[in-house]
């Protein structure tokens, strides 16, 4: 990563940045079909980004250059995973909620070191695996996600509107 690059554990002042870059993953993942923005998103969002930069030591990380951020990733706790953790066996399961790095950001480690930042902080916490959803289709996601370790544990393809199908 390059030196100017810093990253840091987010808190409650930084909600609104973490929302803006959150809805700039769900804007970029619906032109893959199965995200959907609706109205209420930045709002929901907001909501459960609020939620877990208030917990102590939230695992929320901003990438900043110059002071700016430039990408974030947020995580639920094995507190707050317990919805996914059924679809392993291996416990306690953390939740990698969202990641962005901006276009002109990418490709220069910024990504890595934010999901390397998590892993320690999971590998700190006792966690035995980590899951995340990604958009297959993305060719940014599925070949970062696998360079990092992950592999899919189930698949689901989806064509809206459903008429489009061929």
């Amino acid at each position: 990563v390059d030196p100017d690059v810093r990253i840091r554990r987010g808190g409650p002042a930084d909600l609104d940045e973490v929302v803006r870059l959150g809805m700039e993953v769900i804007r970029f993942d619906a032109h893959f079909g199965t995200v959907i923005e609706r109205p209420e998103t930045p709002v929901a969002l907001s909501h459960e980004a609020g939620r877990l930069l208030a917990a102590p030591d939230p695992w929320v990380w901003l990438a900043e250059r110059a002071g700016t951020p430039i990408g974030m990733l947020y995580a639920e706790r094995p507190e707050f995973a317990g919805w996914i953790a059924p679809m392993v066996r291996a416990a306690p399961v953390a939740y990698l909620e969202l990641m962005e790095v901006r276009p002109g950001q990418r490709g220069q480690g910024v990504a890595a070191a934010l999901a390397a930042q998590l892993h320690r902080a999971a590998d700190e916490s006792g966690v035995a695996v980590t899951l995340l959803h990604y958009e297959q289709v993305n060719p940014v996601s599925g070949p970062f996600w696998n360079q990092q370790g992950y592999r899919p544990l189930w698949t689901s393809w989806e064509a809206r509107p459903a008429g489009t199908l061929r």
